[in-house]
């Protein structure tokens, strides 16, 4: 009997500490995971391109009182959804986790059912718990994304602009492109004869848009008057052709920026503007740093590389920069023109 009274305490005793464990690792007390990579602001553009990259994400570890294991899932929403329907990016039991801009990309356009070719503002977080049970739930950071899908082929994936700067004639007109099915952006030189029309075909036979007399909207009149810009200069279009909806922005000056740069990240230097080959350049001495372009001094319209390396490439909307791999006299060289594929501008970093 007192061998049993004796096993039995033993029992009680383990029992208890279970108990004191469990409340240990439940404690109200606990502390959040933090992310810590991608923070607030941070910007990708997916391209065709760019599918196979990785992109990834860190966070501090949540704190329950006690060494335990902890999962953590991190969980992507479109901004003002609160996280009612979030996409898994996925799971794990470390602090950080790396996801292909393609499996991304298929994520945005399949579950949370964003514009393609059109930045998403979304919201992210990490969601981490204990056996399932215990959910705390880190910071909440803001990223934006533009998801890539290919250009649908019985969709029109140019807009031609004649105008009187050119004599009326489409054929021989600037184009804007497709980035979505049915929104076009581009840029484009407008020289003196300022009326311009949008053409969906280098003719007068098909859709041409004009001047509905209201500021920002279309027609499809072809009787219409064209559209006309207070003064000549470097512009840049969007223009829905779905909403009938259109946007014009003076490009009074590209500049180039960066810690590569004499302004590094406060000032940039100004590239001139070719008119007869379209293109903007600049003749300058750079150090080893970074370098991005930026449009009228300011972070609206700004581009990166799809390729950081690369002193000869395509750039994008993006946080990263181009890499000056040593100090040196350089000829920076901005086409935005034209592309074979949304955003993809061109742009050359040649050292003299």
């Amino acid at each position: 009997m007192k061998k049993l009274s004796i096993a039995c305490f033993a029992l009680l005793l383990l029992v208890g500490c279970e108990k004191e464990e469990t409340k240990a690792v439940l404690s109200p007390e606990a502390v959040a995971p933090q992310i810590t990579s991608q923070a607030n602001g941070f910007t990708k553009t997916i391209t065709e391109e760019t599918t196979g990259e990785m992109l990834k994400f860190d966070w501090s570890g949540a704190e329950y009182g006690v060494s335990t294991e902890v999962t953590y899932v991190l969980e992507l929403d479109s901004v003002g959804r609160s996280f009612t329907s979030p996409v898994t990016l996925g799971s794990t039991a470390g602090k950080s986790l790396g996801t292909t801009l393609g499996d991304l990309n298929t994520k945005l356009l399949e579950q949370l059912k964003v514009t393609p070719n059109v930045a998403s503002a979304l919201e992210l977080r990490v969601r981490a718990s204990v056996n399932t049970k215990f959910p705390t739930v880190s910071n909440v950071v803001k990223i934006t994304v533009t998801p890539w899908k290919p250009i649908e082929a019985d969709k029109p994936a140019t807009l031609w602009l004649p105008g009187g700067y050119q004599g009326w004639n489409p054929a021989n007109a600037p184009v804007i492109l497709a980035v979505s099915e049915t929104i076009f952006e581009g840029y484009v030189y407008i020289a003196s004869g300022t009326a311009f029309k949008f053409t969906s075909a280098p003719d007068w036979d098909h859709i041409n848009y004009g001047d509905s007399k209201t500021t920002g909207v279309l027609t499809t009149d072809g009787k219409a008057d064209g559209l006309s810009l207070p003064e000549s200069g470097y512009y840049k279009f969007r223009v829905d052709t779905d909403k009938l909806t259109y946007q014009i922005g003076r490009i009074t000056t590209w500049g180039l920026i960066g810690t590569a740069t004499p302004g590094e990240w406060t000032t940039s230097t100004a590239m001139t503007f070719d008119q007869v080959k379209g293109t903007w350049s600049k003749t300058v001495n750079l150090v080893k740093g970074a370098l991005k372009f930026r449009a009228n001094d300011g972070w609206a319209i700004n581009y990166g590389p799809t390729n950081s390396s690369d002193l000869k490439g395509t750039l994008t909307a993006t946080d990263d920069a181009i890499t000056i791999p040593e100090d040196g006299n350089y000829t920076v060289t901005l086409d935005l023109s034209r592309s074979k594929s949304p955003y993809l501008y061109s742009y050359t970093v040649k050292k003299n």
